[in-house]
């Protein structure tokens, strides 16, 4: 009888949406009869801690860097390269006590450059081949591609065809070695077929500070003048998940487990979510219509939203002159288009776990 092999599976703590797309990696993880432990830091952790109780959860501290709050993105990021390699160096020292102490078989990490081993195989999950930059891409790129190279398999959470989502994220060019399309990731497993709607509209929120909390007043506002029935998450994970009732038509809640947003959504007209990468794959996965707001400043996100603006799901609208009025009403006339098919994850987890 096979050994069972015990994998590290551990995400960025960026949001919630690096996290929210390791579901289906560990579900799959579970299913070929791997023991998982998640690794992590802050709101990502706890997060995965709330979808697998059952599993044994690590903390692996995560490079903190807050956004700017006016302008300067990319002085400010540029000046904090070197903090970023120094924290992949410590990071990688930290992952090897740690295969060493849980007799760790492989490594599953998602955008967290530091989490690779000499010896037990490692795998990268990231959309960002060709990270979104106001200038010097190539160098960026060249910088990513290095990174990338320390790993046994990169994969890619798109499709590898025309129908992909992150667009020239990973399209750009010649694909990086070792690195494989594996299809959409989104721990909805299938589209939402039958909805009885009670309100209008589930917000869910996430991302830096303090660009959250600010989405988060600007709703509060904008829903209040609608006076249209809502529900807002703010996605922050807490021990006591505060829910407020803010009129007759609007409450707030912290945070919702997957489970938990799949009923929500099914009772919801509409979403407004943040254009993250993991937050699209979850609304393709659903065939939820979407108002998609980038964080500002953050090119990936405005791309994005830019590249899926004619997608017949989604309303592009800006949080520094939000209209919901507008958003909905673009949504409104919209068609539904297609239902999008995820893959299967096991012929990928299948061949990693040889690996290891």
């Amino acid at each position: 009888m096979a050994q069972q092999k015990k994998i590290l599976v551990a995400p960025l703590n960026w949001g919630l949406g690096h996290a929210a797309r390791c579901v289906p990696i560990i579900r799959e993880l579970q299913r070929q009869k791997a023991e998982v432990i998640i690794g992590g830091d802050g709101m990502a952790l706890a997060y995965l801690k709330t979808e697998f109780p059952e599993l044994l959860s690590i903390s692996i501290p995560d490079l903190k860097i807050r956004y700017p709050k006016s302008g300067g993105f990319l002085l400010y990021f540029a000046i904090r390269i070197p903090r970023l390699y120094s924290h992949v160096k410590k990071e990688n020292a930290v992952l090897k006590k740690l295969v060493r102490q849980h007799e760790i078989d492989g490594v599953i990490s998602d955008n967290r450059y530091g989490l690779h081993h000499a010896v037990k195989p490692s795998a990268l999950i990231t959309h960002q081949l060709y990270i979104e930059t106001p200038s010097f891409k190539k160098t960026v790129h060249l910088m990513v591609r290095k990174l990338i190279s320390k790993f046994n398999v990169c994969w890619v959470p798109d499709l590898a065809g025309s129908e992909n989502l992150s667009g020239r994220l990973s399209h750009s060019g010649r694909l990086i070695p070792k690195t494989e399309y594996i299809g959409l990731l989104s721990r909805f497993s299938a589209p939402i077929k039958e909805k009885v709607i009670q309100r209008k509209v589930l917000a869910i929120l996430s991302g830096p500070e303090p660009y959250r909390s600010q989405l988060e007043a600007l709703l509060i506002q904008e829903l209040g003048t609608l006076k249209c029935n809502a529900l807002i998450v703010r996605g922050v994970v807490t021990e006591k998940n505060n829910r407020e009732k803010i009129s007759n038509q609007l409450d707030i809640v912290d945070y919702l487990t997957a489970d938990e947003i799949l009923a929500e959504t099914k009772k919801s007209e509409f979403l407004i979510t943040r254009s993250g990468y993991s937050s699209i794959m979850d609304l393709v996965a659903m065939h939820q219509k979407a108002v998609l707001i980038p964080t500002p400043g953050q090119t990936e996100q405005k791309y994005l939203a830019q590249h899926l603006n004619k997608h017949p799901l989604f309303v592009l609208a800006s949080q520094e002159n939000l209209n919901l009025e507008r958003a909905f009403s673009g949504l409104e006339k919209s068609t539904e288009g297609k239902l999008t098919e995820l893959p299967s994850l096991k012929e990928p987890i299948q061949a990693f776990l040889k690996m290891c």
